[in-house]
């Protein structure tokens, strides 16, 4: 008998590969292991790990909607005037790409820790939600005995790009670093130090980001989790506003992508935001690409960030 599969590594970390089962459980409170849930943080699961002969793979036939660049340019220039009309400072408008298979998904889990040594790399898959695979590199929170970090992620650039920042993507990412700013101020946690602004570079692409370095006592981590998630880098600003917007326009359920992945333990946390990953069904996958509009966004070209955005997945899959 097979179990479910768990391949990760995290950040130059070592690679672990396990068989078990994920269980669906209300929250993590008190929980201790590997830890997937959805970008609402409606579904929630668990890792168990258990002696299995071998692991499975588990594969769901939903029908996955994507847009053609017409279909997306239309939707995405209704979701623009409605940023603009409600006065947002910022919103996330993903869609979903659709390729057929032609790699072994466990051979491309091994290739993408290769290619990807920043980031977490995983493969997952139970009967409870299909087979899901990414490689993010954006830390929600991490934790060791009480000494935390988090970052503010955001704007997009190819890495042999030319361009420099412009003023919407510094703004953008401003957004987000104000936010979570903000969110730490009104938690209880103690010895903040913020970093200037950097470049983090994920594969094909760069982003701008801010460090943040602070002590948090162990109960107060998944509050903290509730309040950062999902940061204005995966919804928007004001949030609120920003959520009902995605879920007016987008034309798909966004499941994982942009959920919270990782390990969660009684001293060590190790959480990450679900970017960069994609859906595996018996022969096409399904990859989640977003991109932050603001009321300067240029339609064509947040198209073309969200193809930038799959080349981090694709330039492997296509390898094999």
């Amino acid at each position: 008998m097979k179990g479910d599969t768990l391949f990760y590594r995290f950040p130059k970390g070592e690679i672990q590969k396990m068989t078990g089962t994920f269980n669906k459980v209300e929250n993590f409170s008190g929980q201790n292991g590997f830890v997937v849930a959805d970008f609402n943080l409606k579904e929630k699961y668990i890792f168990v790990e258990k002696e299995f002969d071998g692991t499975n793979l588990f594969f769901s036939s939903e029908n996955v909607k994507c847009l053609s660049k017409e279909e997306y340019l239309k939707c995405a220039s209704d979701f623009l005037q409605k940023l603009k009309k409600q006065k947002l400072s910022k919103a996330i408008f993903s869609r979903v790409k659709q390729i057929d298979n032609s790699f072994d998904i466990r051979d491309l889990f091994d290739h993408l820790c290769v290619s990807y040594p920043n980031a977490l790399v995983y493969l997952i898959s139970s009967p409870l939600f299909g087979t899901w695979i990414g490689a993010t590199p954006e830390i929600l929170l991490e934790s060791t005995n009480g000494n935390a970090k988090t970052i503010a992620l955001a704007g997009t650039l190819s890495n042999d790009s030319p361009d420099k920042w412009s003023t919407k993507e510094i703004e953008e990412q401003q957004y987000v670093t104000d936010f979570v700013q903000e969110q730490l101020e009104n938690s209880v946690i103690k010895n903040v130090r913020i970093s200037k602004r950097d470049e983090l570079t994920a594969g094909p692409v760069k982003h701008l980001r801010t460090q943040f370095q602070f002590e948090i006592a162990q109960k107060e981590i998944l509050t903290l989790v509730e309040n950062l998630h999902p940061t204005p880098a995966v919804s928007g600003l004001p949030r609120k506003e920003s959520l009902a917007l995605i879920e007016e326009v987008e034309k798909h359920q966004r499941k994982f992508y942009a959920g919270v992945i990782g390990l969660i333990s009684e001293n060590e946390t190790n959480l990450f935001v679900n970017l960069r990953c994609a859906e595996i069904q018996e022969d096409k996958s399904f990859l989640y690409l977003g991109g932050g509009f603001t009321k300067d966004s240029n339609l064509e070209k947040e198209w073309n960030e969200t193809e930038r955005k799959a080349e981090t997945l694709l330039n492997v899959m296509q390898k094999n």
